[in-house]
């Protein structure tokens, strides 16, 4: 968890693995919010496990996109030349998909880790998965 000297949540910075949560109960694997403390599934309510997902490539092209696709819009700004405009728009609607498919690989992944450890405990630890 990350805090601050004064004891105000922040928010994680970048790279941060992902964290999903697995609920026993709900037999579901969701994204674990920045905002969300407490290891709890946000459907019953009960404890879930923490699976953490490590960064992809994708998830390293979505950091430069988010400071990419600003410093376009930047420029529109500084020399009103439209073609900015639409690089950001454009850049904007890649990072948007990258995004998806990178959350899709994230819960692909976690999934997967759910599935071994259910089914067969020694391959789950025999991957480092503990």
């Amino acid at each position: 968890m990350h805090r601050s000297h004064m004891g105000i949540y922040m928010p994680p910075t970048f790279g941060t693995s992902v964290k999903y949560l697995y609920c026993p109960k709900c037999k579901d694997v969701r994204a674990k919010t920045w905002y969300q403390q407490r290891d709890r599934c946000l459907a019953c309510i009960g404890p879930a496990t923490v699976i953490k997902v490590p960064n992809s490539s994708l998830t390293y092209a979505n950091y430069f996109l988010y400071v990419f696709v600003p410093a376009l819009v930047a420029l529109y700004l500084y020399t009103d030349n439209r073609s900015y405009l639409w690089l950001a728009v454009g850049f904007l609607v890649i990072m948007m998909i990258t995004s998806y498919i990178d959350l899709l690989r994230g819960e692909r992944y976690a999934r997967k880790k759910v599935k071994i450890a259910t089914s067969n405990l020694i391959e789950f630890r025999r991957r480092g998965w503990t």
